[in-house]
């Protein structure tokens, strides 16, 4: 049987070559330069979110410049704020969970005799926790940073904030400026719709976030369920995470109320963190974010994995309003010029938006 031979034109392999090289160059200058891009995207995100306060305190006559400065005054004044009085008992009842934790293996054991594997494992992680309770927050507190660098890392992107702020329309034109006239109106809506993704998704996750966490903080008070306010944090967190958060949030609370109440209660729990969910994805998550964040449940978890691989806590915090803005990228940059009016619609360009057929124009 005669063998088949296939040439490879020089050109083509060398091509290929180049390719392959310039990609590990590529991938390689960003490992190094991964920081400064997260504090950018991190400054970048923080002046989209701010922008509505600094331009409504422009409209009463302030200068950008102070107006800025005053936004970026009230949002650490606020976080400070929050901070001091949540932090202290939250870290007091965290530290009394982590001590208690093997108290607590009988019941829990009992609530479990028909899954003795399920028993085993739970029981290996709490000791575990119990020995080195450090490993346990390690997920949570791992940034990268150690804490000095992290405060100079916070201040740094402070005042990129500030800046981008200060100079927003400068820094747009001069970003089109060096854009060939073609691509100015696609480059000008990408940033515009990006901005408003990212400010819905942090401004309104937050609010939606901050109701799920007192709910969730006063079901478990008026149940008497212990380390309410360490929970209501964790819900806190977890809900921001789109399609999946709140779900998270019912099993760890569940859990929760299993191993230090009773099953009558974890199933209350349950049941009405299940109800709450219908209401905040049907009439609370609409009402406050909107459409802006539509992700599908595969992106969300796809865009988790890989910012928390590359970046880690960091990356996860980054990942979801990225990829929520994957869609508007789509949208402006890749569907056909000839695509019907109700193809589009449907991928969100409305009537009352401009058609990306503008950009070619």
């Amino acid at each position: 049987m005669p063998t088949t031979t296939v040439d490879v034109p020089g050109r083509v392999f060398a091509k290929a070559v180049a390719t392959i090289l310039i990609t590990l160059l590529l991938i390689g200058f960003f490992r190094q330069i991964a920081t400064v891009v997260v504090m950018l995207a991190l400054a970048s995100i923080i002046a989209a979110v701010l922008e509505p306060v600094v331009g409504w305190l422009t409209r009463h006559r302030l200068s950008r410049g102070l107006a800025s400065l005053a936004a970026l005054f009230l949002l650490l004044l606020i976080l400070g704020g929050l901070l001091a009085i949540v932090l202290p008992p939250i870290i007091t009842q965290a530290v009394e969970l982590v001590n208690n934790l093997p108290n607590q293996l009988p019941k829990l054991q009992r609530a479990l005799a028909r899954y003795p594997s399920a028993y085993n494992a739970i029981a290996r992680e709490i000791q575990s926790v119990r020995q080195d309770p450090g490993d346990f927050f390690a997920g949570f507190l791992r940034a990268g940073f150690n804490v000095l660098s992290a405060i100079v890392s916070g201040l740094l992107v402070l005042t990129l904030a500030l800046y981008l702020l200060i100079d927003k329309r400068r820094v747009i034109d001069s970003i089109l400026q060096h854009t060939p006239s073609t691509y100015r109106d696609r480059v000008d809506r990408t940033i515009t719709e990006c901005g408003a993704v990212a400010r819905a998704y942090f401004t309104g996750q937050v609010i939606v976030s901050a109701l799920f966490s007192c709910f969730a903080l006063i079901v478990l008070i008026v149940l008497g369920v212990p380390y309410a306010l360490v929970v209501a944090a964790f819900s806190f967190v977890l809900d921001a995470i789109p399609n999946i958060g709140a779900t998270l949030a019912t099993v760890l609370t569940v859990l929760v109320a299993l191993i230090a109440e009773s099953a009558t209660d974890a199933l209350i729990i349950a049941v009405l963190f299940l109800s709450y969910q219908l209401v905040e994805n049907n009439y609370i998550s609409p009402r406050i974010i909107g459409g802006k964040l539509n992700i599908s449940p595969v992106l969300t978890l796809t865009a988790i994995i890989i910012g928390g691989q590359v970046l880690g806590v960091v990356g996860v915090i980054l990942a979801i309003p990225i990829a929520g803005m994957l869609p508007v990228i789509d949208r402006i940059w890749f569907r056909p010029a000839g695509a019907p009016a109700a193809a589009m619609e449907s991928a969100g360009a409305g009537p009352d938006r401009p058609s990306p057929r503008r950009s070619n124009s």
